[in-house]
């Protein structure tokens, strides 16, 4: 629906300006993420700082996303903001209007390589992590499947249709 897209595209923003404050003042490195399942988790963890999974922002931490709030399928009620769940043990994914993952890709970076951590990082000589993302924006793509939950392209071409996302193509 218009309304859900609405909502959807008000998350994002408020999701990105989230992840640039986290990007500009965090002293943990962005995490890896290429759009999977645990990118969901990876974009939850940086924005509740929630690095161990209990659900609750990691001692002297501050949450970069004031805005979360936990939302438990069971109990029926969903709490106003944007809502977070469990997704397994000590995993948490920010959840869309239509209950589906908010996804996260790490930029491909115009610089070359630059320092992150998590999966995938590779090692330099210094000893310090680095790896290009496979995103589409410089810094980090976010993006949610849209209600039909769908959008990687494999069964038909609208499928990417309804998709919400930071994502801007450059033109040169």
């Amino acid at each position: 629906s218009k309304e859900a897209n609405g909502t959807a595209q008000m998350h994002l923003d408020k999701i990105a300006a989230a992840l640039n404050e986290y990007k500009a003042n965090a002293t943990t490195p962005m995490l890896w993420g290429n759009g999977d399942e645990a990118s969901a988790n990876a974009l939850y963890q940086m924005l509740n700082s929630d690095f161990d999974g209990d659900g609750n922002p990691d001692k002297g931490l501050t949450p970069y996303c004031k805005e979360l709030r936990y939302y438990d399928p069971e109990s029926g009620e969903k709490p106003e903001g944007i809502i977070y769940t469990n997704i397994g043990k000590n995993k948490h994914a920010i959840l869309d209007p239509w209950n589906n993952y908010y996804f996260y890709r790490l930029g491909y970076s115009l610089e070359g390589p630059k320092s992150y951590s998590g999966k995938g990082s590779k090692r330099s000589k210094g000893g310090s992590q680095t790896q290009k993302g496979k995103g589409i924006n410089v810094d980090f793509d976010i993006f949610s499947l849209g209600e039909d939950g769908l959008g990687d392209g494999r069964t038909n071409k609208d499928e990417n249709k309804d998709n919400i996302s930071n994502i801007k193509f450059l033109v040169k």
